[in-house]
């Protein structure tokens, strides 16, 4: 097979894997092009046509393969709201299994209060949306909307780099995912609603992000270093609490208004459908599981591979 169209069909899925909550790392794993990843990033620099000759056919399957998926998760939310929301909540649920390993006998009331903050740290949020008018809007826009976009941008982004969930769920957990791809659809048609504030958020979406991913990959890091078991349970609180806000929050609030009555039918598609997300994703994990060592001796073969090519450098020198 042509080597730019095998590279091509490895990023259709890589976009795959990062717009559900099975996790870009995961499925670079499982296809076998975790290492290459790293390197050509790592080496960029050095190796700037060889880098180039990977990222550029798989980062255009990701792009591709994201973007079809886009509309029709937003049909999906649309007008099969929970069991939706179910699917993504158990392919996040069974992302949990990246931490078994690392909280194994850890379970200790300091770790739990760790977990506890971070989980209200993001129900808070979704609980005020609940609670009060702002909620998930991109066609009224005004300063306050302006600054609770940005936040939901930062930690979306950053989502990418914590393990066991994607930005892509928590956008659906805070009941931006619809709003924003009818908001971008609107700017690309050049239908604007109010010409300053939506290119006003244009541009603090992509500053969100931009910081998001930068800013918690470097928290993620320095936290990860200094104690990565106390850096986990806080990470796990985060993940439930995503999963919790994702049916308590102001844009999905108006879907409880239109169930009348017990709908037994509902609750067995939205349990099925938490089942269906979680096995696929804790099946996949495991496969990774077993063909890859743990994500500490990853970082460690990293870095050994980096002082390795610094060590020559030096010599070259």
């Amino acid at each position: 097979m042509n080597q730019f169209l095998k590279r091509f069909l490895q990023g259709l899925l890589l976009g795959f894997a990062l717009i559900t909550a099975i996790g870009g790392g995961t499925m670079a794993v499982l296809i076998g092009v975790y290492d290459d990843l790293i390197n050509a990033v790592s080496d960029f620099r050095k190796q700037p046509k060889k880098s180039l000759a990977l990222l550029v056919p798989m980062g255009l399957g990701g792009i591709i393969s994201m973007g079809a998926l886009f509309y029709p998760i937003k049909l999906l939310l649309e007008h099969f709201p929970f069991v939706t929301i179910s699917f993504f909540a158990g392919l996040t649920m069974g992302g949990l299994r990246v931490f078994h390993k690392s909280l194994k006998g850890n379970v200790k009331w300091q770790n739990l209060i760790l977990t506890l903050i971070g989980f209200l740290f993001v129900f808070g949020l979704g609980a005020f949306t609940w609670f009060t008018t702002l909620h998930a809007d991109l066609i009224n826009i005004n300063f306050v909307q302006l600054i609770l976009f940005f936040l939901v941008a930062f930690v979306s982004m950053g989502g990418h780099v914590s393990p066991g969930i994607s930005g892509t769920f928590i956008l659906i957990a805070f009941g931006y995912y619809e709003e924003l791809i009818d908001f971008m659809f609107r700017i690309v048609k050049l239908d604007f609603v109010n010409v300053g504030y939506d290119l006003s958020a244009v541009f603090v979406f992509a500053l969100g992000s931009l910081l998001g991913l930068i800013v918690i990959a470097k928290v993620y890091k320095y936290f990860f270093s200094k104690n990565r078991i106390k850096t986990n349970f806080t990470i796990l609180g985060f993940i439930i609490g995503s999963i919790t806000i994702a049916y308590f929050n102001g844009k999905i609030k108006p879907e409880y208004a239109k169930v009348t009555g017990f709908e037994p039918l509902m609750l067995f598609a939205c349990v099925m459908a938490v089942l269906l997300g979680a096995f696929i994703s804790y099946y996949l994990l495991g496969l990774v599981d077993k063909k890859e060592t743990t994500p500490e001796e990853q970082e460690k073969i990293i870095e050994e591979a980096m002082k390795e090519e610094r060590e020559k450098d030096d010599v070259g020198v």
